[in-house]
Order: C-alpha cells, then structure tokens, then sequence
C-alpha cells in the first residue's frame, strides 16, 4: 500500500518536471565541481573538494565510510564540460520516449537503478580485480547506459546516431559499445573512463527489462 501511494504521486508529476529535473540536477552538481576547483586552485581550500569526493563519487572508501547513498548521487555528477555535453546530448535525445514508455516511475526505477548497478560494478572490478582500492568513479554515462540498452531490448532494430551523425541499428550499437567496453576493461586501456560501469548500466538495463517483460514488474 505505501509503495503503490508513493508510485501514484509520482506518477502524478508531470513527465516534464522529472526529464527537467535530472538534467537540472546533473548541471546543478557540475557548477559545484567548478566552484569547489576553482576554491582549490585559487585559495588552496580543499573544503568543498573534499565534500564533493565525499557525496558525489562512488568508491570503496565512500562506502566503507557509510555514505551508501553515493551509489545513487554520483550518477548525478559531471565534472568537466565535455563530459557533462556528452552525456547531457545523450540524456536529452534518448531519454523522452523512455520516459513516455515507461511513465515516471518505471523510468527512475530503470534510471536510478541502472546507476546503482554502475557503481556496484565499477567498486567492484577496480578494488577486486584490479586491486586499485583507492579508485572513484563519477557521472551519469551508467544510468544512461542503462537506458540505452533498455531501449535497444525494446527496439532492437530502430536506428541509434552514434554522435549524432552515423546511423547503427539499436542493438548492434549497445552489443559494440558492451564489446568495446569489456575489452578495455580487462586491456587496462582507457583509463580515464570507468568503462566497468558501462558495462554494469548496460546490463542494469536490459536486466530491468527482462524483469518487467519475464516478470511484469
């Protein structure tokens, strides 16, 4: 009962408010990244750095200290401009008709979920793996991924613009970018992206959709 009351008041929200609301969100915690750089560099004050690491990335460390909800917030969490434009590209050509799906509470299961799986994944691989306990990761390429990918199950043949500009078919795009990915992660290459959590969103989001197409959910 508490569940279902809590679902249909947010189902109540108009769709707008919450497609705008992450994207406000993600541009919200990116000004802080640059405030907190630029309080560095210019005044050596490493205190809103050191909030930022602490509330916006996920690590072994953030976990361990019980900040459990950095799992979630830092899929929320761009901090450089290129970043920031591909995902928020990204965010904004794939996610409307995901959100029209799936209505407000399917999308943030499957967007918030997604995310969370990413950094599971990413903490993970890179502490047991790759033995690099001291690792953190950032950003919202996971929960997208998570989307991407539950959109390539649900139309595996309608047409993705890879950068906007070179048609592919849905699936063979997720199958190359989950190809690419995995090899990187095990090569070692690609160090500068956590390419552990892409594969962790993408699996978030065809594992979503295997449970609300197998299990109704």
């Amino acid at each position: 009962g508490f569940w279902q009351q809590v679902s249909q008041r947010i189902n109540r929200i108009p769709s707008n408010v919450i497609f705008w609301g992450i994207f406000g969100i993600n541009g919200a915690v990116f000004v802080l990244w640059q405030v907190a750089s630029t309080q560095w560099q210019q005044s050596q004050d490493p205190t809103l750095l050191t909030f930022m690491f602490m509330h916006f990335t996920s690590s072994k460390w953030n976990v361990d200290n019980g900040r459990i909800w950095t799992l979630i917030t830092s899929s929320f969490s761009q901090k450089d401009v290129g970043h920031l434009l591909f995902n928020g590209f990204s965010y904004y050509f794939t996610v409307p008709s995901i959100l029209f799906a799936l209505g407000n509470t399917g999308f943030l299961a499957l967007y918030l979920g997604a995310g969370l799986v990413a950094s599971v994944s990413s903490i993970w691989w890179h502490t047991a793996v790759q033995k690099q306990s001291k690792f953190s990761s950032l950003g919202a390429s996971g929960a997208l991924y998570g989307v991407l990918s539950f959109f390539a199950c649900m139309a595996p043949r309608a047409t993705f613009f890879i950068f906007g500009v070179v048609p592919c078919p849905a699936w063979l795009c997720i199958s190359g970018v989950f190809i690419w990915d995995g090899v990187s992660a095990l090569s070692g290459t690609r160090q500068g992206t956590d390419t552990a959590g892409h594969i962790g969103g993408i699996l978030g989001g065809i594992g979503y959709y295997l449970l609300r197409t197998r299990l109704r959910i």
